[in-house]
């Protein structure tokens, strides 16, 4: 079952999908029942400088509509298209919100197909495993050995099915916490539960000592036979940990815990900074501890914008309060064009693509040459895939951002049909919109999280 607290969260976007949708905002108004304000800096900017201390990005890229193997699935909780492929594709923070189109649930990231996962290796108490790195998920977890592999009606299928990588983790180094476990559901179905305790986690030179961490020994899930769990990265205060049996989550026992980057700068082992540079056309990339890589950000293009917060209207449990990294974008630039219609976007690694306003996503799908089709079998733009793209540019507090034009069609996702390509601009539908590594292949992002604040710079 979802917590009630996802249940409510889930209720209050669809209630926010019923209301209208304006075209310009400001940060003080509610956009479409959700209000927003700006989260408080615990410190000053830190300088940027590059750091030592970085873990090496591992592509996964999950597999395009020609190789689709569980297209349709249906799952107990909603029926439509699932998590993409044989594949956890879609992004931790896709599967969080849940987006309903008039007949069935269906992921932010309508194209679950096309989600990119980021693998980094840590040392687990001393144990070499790969991990999820996500930005929209707080809680750092791993696959128990002896774990439990369900389908989704809750019966038992091999540990393979699963589709978990090695080594699994056999418990905790720092002793287990009595009477607390974590549960995560996510919007694609899947699902996460297990004990707590204290672990060692080290990664790309950062050590964090007795961090909390959970051992998942009850899983419904489609892993990539790589990594054996996530290290979420986002705010504390949405975590999943409670109190009491596993099946009694409800906001009231609902326990909130440092996460791994939140104990790092509190250890004093570190910057409050993280950033990351992902290598466009290549599974490379580096996520770098504590500041920026060694080059390729110095002297060119630069901003700094407040990180917000956003809450849903006299919704107290269901408040996102510090969950995503969201930031105000001034506008978006194609061609001739400039919309500088205000709205708030999360910045997600673990989505390829952009979503944003419908009425952009049509105008910039008509800027290709010839023009980019809407195609409602993958909720998704898709042109010739010889089309020349627009020049399109993301403004942030004034700098423009510009994406490389061969960015904007994916050449691996061609639609058996038409033979066309998708184009990397979505829709987003009522929101929230995402900038995903489409734009973060063209900057360095700079998560200054003691700051509040985030920066970018072009490459």
């Amino acid at each position: 079952m979802y917590s009630p607290r996802w249940a409510l969260l889930l209720a209050g976007l669809l209630l926010l999908l019923l209301l209208p949708s304006s075209l310009s905002w400001d940060l003080n108004e509610p956009l479409n029942g959700v209000h927003f304000q700006r989260v408080k800096a615990h410190t000053l900017p830190t300088p940027d400088r590059p750091s030592p201390r970085f873990s090496r990005l591992r592509n996964l890229r999950a597999h395009g509509p020609h190789s689709q193997k569980h297209h349709g699935r249906h799952h107990h909780h909603h029926h439509g298209r699932g998590g993409g492929g044989h594949t956890t594709a879609v992004s931790h923070l896709a599967r969080r919100l849940g987006r309903f189109d008039g007949t069935k649930w269906q992921n932010v990231t309508g194209v679950g197909d096309y989600s990119t996962q980021y693998a980094i290796q840590c040392a687990w108490d001393g144990l070499g495993v790969w991990l999820l790195f996500d930005t929209g998920s707080a809680d750092t977890w791993a696959s128990q050995s002896g774990f439990r592999c369900e389908d989704p009606a809750g019966a038992p299928h091999t540990q393979e099915a699963c589709g978990f990588g090695a080594p699994l983790v056999q418990g905790f180094a720092h002793g287990q916490i009595d009477d607390v476990h974590f549960y995560l559901q996510y919007g694609s179905g899947e699902q996460v539960s297990g004990p707590m305790g204290f672990s060692d986690i080290a990664c790309g030179g950062l050590s964090v000592f007795e961090q909390q961490v959970g051992l998942a020994n009850s899983t419904y899930w489609h892993g990539n036979n790589v990594t054996v769990g996530i290290l979420g990265l986002a705010y504390p205060s949405i975590t999943s940990a409670y109190y009491g049996a596993v099946g009694d989550e409800a906001p009231w026992n609902a326990v909130t815990y440092p996460s791994f980057f939140t104990t790092a700068i509190t250890q004093g082992s570190i910057d409050p900074v993280f950033s990351v540079s992902i290598v466009r056309n290549s599974s490379e990339g580096i996520l770098v501890w504590g500041g920026l890589p060694e080059t390729g950000w110095q002297n060119r293009p630069n901003a700094s914008t407040d990180l917000i917060i956003a809450n849903l209207i006299d919704q107290s449990e269901t408040a996102w309060k510090y969950s995503f990294y969201t930031i105000i974008v001034d506008a978006l630039k194609w061609d001739q064009t400039t919309v500088t219609a205000k709205h708030p976007y999360i910045v997600d690694t673990g989505t390829t693509m952009m979503y944003v306003p419908p009425p952009l996503a049509e105008s910039v799908a008509d800027a290709f040459q010839p023009r980019a089709v809407y195609l409602y079998q993958w909720g998704a733009y898709f042109a010739p895939c010889d089309a020349i793209p627009p020049r399109l540019a993301v403004v942030i507090s004034g700098v423009e951002f510009w994406i490389n034009p061969s960015d904007l069609i994916y050449r691996n996702l061609v639609d058996p049909l038409t033979g066309y390509c998708a184009v990397a601009v979505a829709s987003g539908g009522s929101g929230p919109y995402i900038l995903g590594d489409v734009f973060l292949q063209n900057v360095v992002a700079v998560f200054d999280v003691g700051a509040a604040q985030m920066r970018f710079y072009a490459k």
